[in-house]
């Protein structure tokens, strides 16, 4: 009877799977072929390794084990694929693929969300939640949030669900022009996650940083399972009474009919701009003015509905008036309150208002985004391209700052100029530039004009940082 448990941990030294593993997999592939004969012609069931999906009940049953992780230890995932390698900080292991459970989730009738994904923009996961719980011998579910400890608070996770936001999609390494989920392909082939990431199937319907989570979660000692017991993990949609809805809002901004001449501060720009809120194609806000549209926003039951807002900048706004309301979007843009969506293409994500401060300090930022300085002269938009590089010489501990300076006349130049040095090979030790742009400009230069002069490399470098009537940061290095 030890055999198979003793050669699991000859064949895993790391320990990446439980005692009897072996057995557990010999196990789930029985019940495997047991459920293809069981459920032979029902429609209403979708058998696949590891699981069994059940159309009509809306329910889906997965086959576990435990990792007995220790309580000590950190918890990033609670359920990760077969072949994950985050064994260790994961409370049960799947004989189900990511990619199975996915397409369980869909037989039942179920869409996936969008993750969040910083990268793309979007901040704020999208998906519906459903309730994971635990069976062992037949006894009644134990939630998956009770199996967990925030050490913050010493209580467990709030039990309101898990978000199905579907793994993003890769090019499959083993079938050129297909696409796979990055869960069935890359570490750590989470399946449920802890933490907001956009390799994950489920992930916690709150924002929760990998930092935090490492740092704070841990397994709950009072609901121990030993190494290796097998389970059934159950997944249903969240009761109807604790579900929430989604609405999707959009809020354009534009010029308005006042002037905005000689305008001091940053209330009286936001008030010679004109709003609009819709539901779709119904208009909320009786009047154009930024107090209908909170009167509107703050009459929404946001206990019940989750909203996701897309603002849009018409071309005539004035830089000056969308720096002026960008801090206002920020407050709205909150868990509990309006979450704002990516930007629309052609449009920059309302944050590039908001620019780091500290990327203004080129000796002390830890990377170096392109530089670019815009002027207007008689509604031609012409900029100067500044490249910044960290030069380290033989024996020094301390970078030297290395600039190349040029003129852009051009949409196109600006595009040739960043497409150029991603074509260049990489200098000996020298990281590649990230895809973030710091624009200086105006304030009284137009929101279109300032698209039309980006919109070339927008696609390939969605991170913007706009500073407003503010010159360059001071040089102290050298050009080559």
């Amino acid at each position: 009877m030890l055999a198979l448990p003793l050669l699991a941990q000859e064949r895993d030294p790391y320990k990446t799977k439980p005692v009897g593993h072996e057995q557990n997999q010999q196990l789930a592939a029985s019940a495997y072929q047991v459920n293809l004969k069981k459920y032979v012609g029902d429609t209403n069931i979708m058998v696949l390794p590891g699981l069994v999906a059940d159309k009509k009940k809306q329910r889906i049953e997965v086959m576990v084990e435990s990792t007995g992780l220790d309580p000590k230890s950190h918890c990033e995932f609670t359920i990760v694929g077969e072949q994950s390698e985050h064994a260790y900080e994961t409370l049960l292991i799947a004989f189900a693929q990511p990619s199975a459970v996915y397409q369980a989730l869909q037989f039942i009738g179920k869409l996936p969300g969008e993750p969040a994904d910083p990268e793309a923009l979007r901040f704020w996961a999208r998906g519906e939640c459903f309730e994971l719980g635990l069976v062992k011998d037949g006894e009644p579910p134990i939630r998956l949030e009770k199996l967990v400890l925030d050490r913050r608070t010493g209580k467990t996770l709030p039990e309101t669900g898990f978000r199905f936001t579907g793994s993003t999609k890769v090019a499959d390494p083993k079938h050129r022009g297909k696409k796979t989920l990055a869960a069935d392909v890359y570490q750590p082939m989470a399946i449920v996650s802890l933490f907001n990431t956009p390799g994950s199937v489920l992930e916690v319907p709150y924002v929760a940083s990998k930092e935090d989570v490492y740092q704070n979660t841990t397994a709950n000692p009072e609901h121990p399972f030993p190494s290796g017991a097998l389970l059934t993990l159950v997944l249903e949609p969240v009761k109807k009474e604790a579900a929430k809805g989604v609405k999707d809002l959009s809020l354009t901004v534009a010029a308005g009919n006042r002037t905005a001449t000689n305008v001091l501060t940053g209330l009286e720009r936001i008030k010679a701009l004109a709003f609009q809120l819709k539901d779709g194609t119904t208009v909320l806000n009786e009047q154009p003015a930024i107090s209908a549209v909170m009167q509107v926003l703050g009459a929404l039951d946001r206990k019940k509905v989750e909203y996701y807002l897309t603002v849009s900048f018409e071309d005539k706004v004035e830089l000056g008036a969308a720096q002026a309301l960008a801090p206002l979007l920020a407050i709205m843009d909150s868990e509990r309150g309006i979450r704002n969506e990516p930007p629309p293409p052609g449009q920059l994500y309302y944050r590039a208002f908001t620019p780091d401060r500290d990327l203004l300090d080129r000796d002390a930022r830890m990377f170096h985004p392109w530089e670019l300085a815009l002027s207007d002269q008689a509604g031609e938009i012409s900029g100067r391209l500044l490249r910044i590089n960290s030069v380290y010489t033989n024996g020094s501990s301390q970078a030297k700052l290395e600039m190349t300076e040029q003129k852009i006349s051009s949409p196109l130049a600006l595009r040739k100029a960043l497409d150029a040095e991603a074509a260049a090979p990489a200098k000996p030790g020298q990281a590649s530039r990230p895809p973030v742009i710091m624009v200086f400009a105006p304030a009284t230069l137009k929101y279109g004009q300032l698209i039309k002069f980006l919109e070339l490399v927008l696609p390939a470098h969605k991170t913007i940082h706009v500073y407003l009537d503010e010159p360059l940061p001071p040089f102290t290095g050298q050009n080559p």
